[in-house]
């Protein structure tokens, strides 16, 4: 599996937050809450100057709901928070969201 560095910094992101001492005291609304601030912690990371503001959000917000639905699950099974699955599952949605946004796009 080839990894992006993308998906390090996305799977990092949940690794600390997941490895965190107050990680056990969030509630599914304390991630919930953190849309805007990872998606701006994304599109940070990543630039597509020659795609339309549509095609950067539509890859970004999938991106982003790919960290949140992990940190979801990781309240309440401890497999997701095993370092090799986070990294891959970050890895196939970024593989999937580029193909499905970037790949197939019009410029």
């Amino acid at each position: 599996m080839q990894i992006s560095s993308l998906t390090v910094h996305c799977a990092s992101l949940c690794l600390d937050v997941v490895n965190g001492e107050s990680f056990e005291k969030l509630t599914i609304a304390d991630i919930q809450s953190w849309r805007d601030e990872l998606y701006s912690f994304i599109e940070n990371r990543v630039e597509f100057l020659k795609f339309s503001n549509e095609t950067q959000h539509l890859f970004i917000t999938s991106v982003r709901d790919e960290v949140l639905m992990i940190l979801m699950l990781s309240k309440e099974n401890q497999f997701a928070r095993e370092p090799y699955w986070i990294l891959e599952k970050m890895q196939r949605k970024i593989a999937l969201s580029s193909h499905l946004y970037i790949n197939n796009c019009e410029l």
